[in-house]
């Protein structure tokens, strides 16, 4: 820091300053460094006012000199400022594109360049290349000086991987290598380590600091409650880029559990209930996994009864080899509900949040109601986020404050389809699932190709007059050539829900249908009419209590439908259909959040009467068996042509990660197997194995699907690649 102050020997004694000026002032306006100096009109020259005024002006970084200078003849003050050069233009070179993004927080253009700016985006880069297991990274920077400023180069070479080639532990005498090793992140390489679900060798940084608390973890588990992990001790070569790793630990005594209890300084839980239900159990080995699942299940419970702020720990006593566990819970105070508040929607009516949250004012706390209100206006798919704040109002009163933040709902979907038989096909839609806020749901769709033309709209109010009623209103028309005929349908239905719990919804729908057949190959079709129709009721029960409308990470789906055709019409048969899908997240067994999924499907047919072909089971296509074409796994008559079946099941299984959280991007792993067939056997089996992709983008949902059958039949259709596009509005 350079400071020049030029004044005369009679200065010292008191003058008064008729001015004060600012010279060469960017980035600092006339009022605010007006502000900052401490010498003003008016006051006496003061040097020690000035040279902190100096300081002061410093401490912005914006200034590379500052000069003050005092006319005596006029008694005008100047300081007068060199500005540091500022950024006009930033170049990357081997910067990936996540890393750009995330500089551009930390530096950009018209930034103060300065070496200090320089040292902090040097240890940013190689900090965040460490982190991905790159070590030794290179930051060069490449200045050229121009006459308004810098343009500024960050060229980066990046680090090399560390192999760990050995990993030693000393003092494990009692447990396993292998299984301690299964825990830890920072294990040497296999043979053929570069090989898929083999230990690569690669050094974490991050696990240098995670594993030793894993590995504590890991005895703790096992009852050593005497354990000690030192630091781990790497010893890195980086001229040929490998290291060992050595830890050192105390195993001492492995205790069992000789009782457990719990304590509370009143009633508020039935202990005898809560025993039973606890993990950690009399005569087992110690297990502090257990322990802090039991701690999970008693905070609920307390929480459950209003007690927001309820504590409960483990009192751990130890005697030789065994040990006494009391979990004592310390509840406070209970806690009542004064308001809720509602934030963040721009669009959705308040009444349609409240209507899907289960905490209201007067009401007790309860840490389960809080949850499920997340879960619930999460599956409604109007928000991206749902975040509930609870901010203490006193001790015995929280607010609850809901913030939202709103999604797309509304969508204009575009997507081509091609197969062998009606080669290329259009399919449109244009949805609105939160009509003005309203929570109503209203979508018009047309589907196109050589072979089939489809209209339909529908019409959805999820909670009428915000009752536990729902009221859907859906109108349809189809016209579709088949090989053997032609078809054309019409349809309306009409369908009432009620919510029965939080979870479980009823709903009875009446629709009728009418189908006429023309251009009929008698030769395939034996008995068919040219005109029919259907007149249908469907009781169905749907439970759901997962927590995303678009990709759930935990909870189950399930429902049961029953459809009766013969109430009026010319149709009779009877349809059951079981389905159900479940998500559970393995995030606590894997660093990268990981959703596994089940799913299945299980139809049956009963003809009580005339039944159409277009009302039997046909297996293939994106909802069923994906690499399959759509409807072509079916039974087939002697002359070659699909006459579905009268019972079918469907499951797959699929696991999903996250390629991106944030923006909502998932890639999928999955296996499906169907089978269908006649007289209720299920005789025709087919099995595919793929890839999927899939976005909520700022353009609407975006699907993609590759999938490759398994053992194949010589005239199955195959579509191994599907894909969905969607625009928003």
């Amino acid at each position: 820091m350079k400071k020049i102050l030029l004044f005369m020997p009679f200065m010292l004694f008191a003058t008064e300053i008729n001015e004060v000026r600012f010279e060469g002032l960017k980035h600092i306006s006339q009022v605010s460094a007006n502000e900052i100096s401490l010498v003003h009109k008016g006051d006496n020259l003061d040097l020690d006012k000035i040279d902190q005024t100096i300081k002061n002006f410093y401490e912005y970084g914006y200034f590379k000199n500052i000069k003050a200078d005092f006319d005596k003849k006029n008694k005008i003050l100047t300081f007068k400022f060199i500005e540091k050069p500022s950024i006009l233009l930033i170049k990357y070179k081997n910067v990936s594109a996540d890393l750009e993004q995330l500089l551009k927080d930390k530096i950009k253009r018209g930034d103060i360049f300065s070496e200090e700016k320089l040292k902090e985006i040097r240890n940013f880069i190689t900090s965040y290349y460490d982190a991905k297991g790159l070590f030794n990274s290179v930051v060069i920077f490449k200045t050229e000086k121009r006459k308004n400023g810098i343009i500024l180069d960050i060229i980066v070479n990046k680090g090399h991987r560390i192999i760990i080639d050995k990993l030693k532990f000393y003092g494990v005498k009692k447990e396993d290598i292998d299984d301690i090793k299964s825990n830890l992140e920072n294990v040497n390489r296999d043979i053929l380590g570069w090989l898929p679900f083999r230990n690569s060798g690669y050094l974490s940084l991050k696990g240098l600091f995670n594993d030793p608390i894993a590995l504590k973890e890991y005895y703790l588990s096992k009852g050593y409650l005497d354990v000690d992990v030192k630091a781990p001790l790497l010893l890195a070569n980086f001229d040929n880029n490998k290291a060992s790793l050595e830890y050192k630990v105390y195993e001492g005594y492995r205790y069992k559990v000789e009782s457990v209890n719990i304590e509370q300084p009143f009633h508020i839980l039935d202990l005898k209930e809560y025993k039973d239900k606890l993990l950690l159990l009399k005569g087992h080995y110690f297990n502090i996994k257990r322990v802090k699942k039991d701690i999970k299940l008693l905070t609920r419970a307390v929480k459950d009864k209003g007690y927001a702020y309820a504590i409960v720990y483990p009192d751990i006593q130890k005697d030789k080899d065994k040990v006494k566990v009391i979990y004592k819970i310390k509840p406070g105070n209970k806690v009542y509900i004064s308001d809720v508040i509602i934030s963040g929607n721009t669009k959705t009516l308040d009444s349609v949040i409240r209507r899907n949250i289960y905490l209201y004012p007067g009401y007790l706390y309860s840490l389960t109601d809080k949850e499920d209100s997340i879960n619930a206006l999460k599956r409604t798919g109007y928000f991206d986020d749902v975040k509930i704040i609870e901010k203490r109002v006193d001790q015995n009163h929280i607010k609850i404050i809901v913030k939202v933040k709103e999604g797309l709902t509304g969508s204009l979907k575009a997507g081509i389809s091609y197969n062998s038989y009606s080669k290329f096909g259009i399919d449109l839609s244009i949805s609105e699932n939160n009509v003005f806020g309203s929570g109503q749901r209203v979508s018009l769709s047309f589907n196109k190709s050589s072979k089939n033309v489809t209209y339909n709209f529908d019409l959805l109010n999820p909670a009428v007059n915000d009752s536990k009623y729902s009221l859907e209103t859906n109108i349809y028309k189809t016209s579709y050539t088949g090989y053997s005929y032609k078809s054309k349908k019409t349809g309306i239905s009409f369908t009432v829900g009620k919510s029965l719990t939080r979870f479980l919804r009823e709903y009875m729908t009446y629709g009728y249908e009418s189908l006429h057949l023309t251009d009929i190959d008698t030769n395939v079709l034996n008995d068919y009419r040219n005109y029919s129709s259907k007149s249908y009721v469907v009781p169905s029960l749907i439970y759901n209590s997962t927590d995303d409308r678009f990709f759930p990470q935990h909870g189950i789906k399930a429902g049961i439908s029953a459809t009766y055709a013969g109430i009026g019409g010319t149709q009779r048969f009877f349809k059951t259909n079981i389905f159900g899908k479940f998500f559970y997240s393995l995030d606590d067994k894997f660093e990268i959040m990981t959703i596994l999924k089940y799913k299945f499907r299980f139809s049956y047919l009963n003809e009580i009467g005339y039944t159409p072909l277009n009302e039997r089971f046909y297996l293939g296509g994106l909802t069923s068996i994906r690499g399959y074409d759509w409807g072509s796994v079916s039974p087939k008559d002697s002359n070659g042509n699909d006459i579905g079946g009268d019972i079918a099941f469907i499951n797959s299984f699929e696991i999903s990660v996250p390629v991106n959280l944030k923006k909502r991007m998932w890639l999928s792993a999955f296996i499906d197997n169907g089978s269908v067939g006649e007289n209720h056997s299920l005789n025709i089996t087919r099995s595919s194995y793929g890839i999927s992709f899939n976005w909520i983008s700022p353009l609407g949902p975006l699907d993609f699907t590759y999938a490759l059958p398994i053992n194949p039949k010589k005239d199955d259709e195959l579509r191994r690649f599907e894909f969905s596009i969607g625009t928003s509005f």
